[in-house]
């Protein structure tokens, strides 16, 4: 593996190392070798007693040698003797390229490089559970935030003597993470039109009557475990269009929880929302050239990326283990109305499930 830790899950969970500048990692049968620049050979050491750690000026480069990674990575072949690496799809090609010159065989993993990463050790998912706490705690003091506020003549909300925006709730919610020694990346307060993409991270003026998507998917800074949850909210009084979204909705999510255990497959606990929905008369499809309904997946792994496997997905036939963490989190969409998702982020257990850290549920603010 070649590249930064800390934007490769794989690279730190098989050195430990939480570092932004890149590393070259060798692992044979679980035999691990990492090179690091000179400057991050002592904390490489501290930090990870469970490798051999290498400084670049060991292998015998020469300061141009020593700027290049491909460098690294085939000098560091070429003293274990090594002549054929497997290497995840997303090995960055011109070191491929540069070690198959030098007469290196590199193949593709068909898959993951660490399948094991997804059932999560007793240590991980207290590393998860503390993270998910962290996105409890903003979510919360987001959610007060809006109640608190007051509702204009015109509609939008008002806080402090002033317009209420999302980016205001977002630079809340980033203080409370900081706080917590975590940091978010695009969280989402997305209202009215904007919640209708599930992606959409939200501007401007926040309004009442309107739903408020706020997803909150921490990093921890320490660890590098992740957390992820998702509330709707409406200040003041919602339609009755949206009453009716929004327990759908909790509702899906209660019959996806009711079928998810070990054993099960993605797909199965997928299609138990679904169809939660659609008997409540809300059907996926596509109005003027755009996806409405549930348009996407029931839910993702999370550990050291925010999203991993196993999913939760129509066509995901993996079956659940006990160890794996995964989000629920149906939802609905639609341009007219905006948009519903409720997500909590559980561990599968031997006997069913967990959520990690319990946060309540609020619609109606006022």
């Amino acid at each position: 593996m070649v590249g930064a830790p800390l934007d490769s899950p794989d690279l730190l969970y098989a050195s430990g190392f939480r570092a932004v500048d890149p590393v070259v990692l060798l692992d044979r049968g679980g035999a691990r070798t990492l090179v690091v620049a000179p400057m991050e050979y002592s904390r490489a050491v501290r930090e990870c007693p469970r490798v051999n750690v290498v400084d670049t000026k060991l292998l015998g480069l020469s300061r141009r040698q020593r700027a290049r990674l491909s460098s690294w990575a085939l000098r560091l072949l070429r003293r274990e003797r090594v002549a054929c690496v497997h290497v995840a799809g997303a090995f960055p090609l011109g070191v491929a390229r540069r070690l198959e010159r030098a007469g290196v065989r590199v193949r593709i993993v068909d898959g993951a490089l660490y399948p094991e990463r997804l059932v999560k050790r007793a240590e991980e998912l207290r590393a998860i559970a503390e993270s998910q706490q962290a996105a409890v705690i903003a979510m919360r003091g987001a959610v007060r935030m809006i109640a608190a506020s007051s509702i204009g003549q015109d509609g939008v909300l008002r806080f402090e003597g002033k317009p209420l925006t999302a980016e205001d709730v977002r630079r809340a919610i980033d203080r409370v993470l900081l706080e917590q020694d975590c940091v978010g990346r695009d969280l989402i307060v997305a209202c009215g039109e904007h919640a209708a993409d599930p992606h959409a991270v939200g501007e401007g003026p926040l309004v009442a009557g309107r739903p408020i998507v706020i997803d909150v998917f921490p990093q921890h800074r320490r660890h590098g475990y992740w957390g992820d949850l998702t509330r709707t909210v409406v200040r003041g009084r919602a339609s009755p269009e949206l009453r009716r979204m929004y327990q759908a909705v909790r509702a899906a999510q209660a019959a996806a929880l009711a079928v998810l255990r070990p054993g099960v497959k993605g797909a199965a606990v997928h299609a138990a929302a679904a169809r939660a929905l659609e008997s409540r008369g809300f059907r996926t499809g596509a109005e003027d050239g755009r996806g409405v309904g549930f348009i996407h997946g029931t839910g993702h792994g999370v550990g050291l990326a925010i999203h991993e496997g196993p999913t939760l997905g129509p066509s995901s036939d993996t079956r659940l283990r006990a160890g794996h963490v995964v989000t629920v989190e149906p939802g609905l969409y639609y341009p007219r109305l905006g948009g519903i998702r409720i997500e909590d982020t559980v561990v599968v257990t031997p006997q069913g499930w967990r959520i990690l850290a319990p946060c309540e549920k609020r619609f109606e603010l006022y």
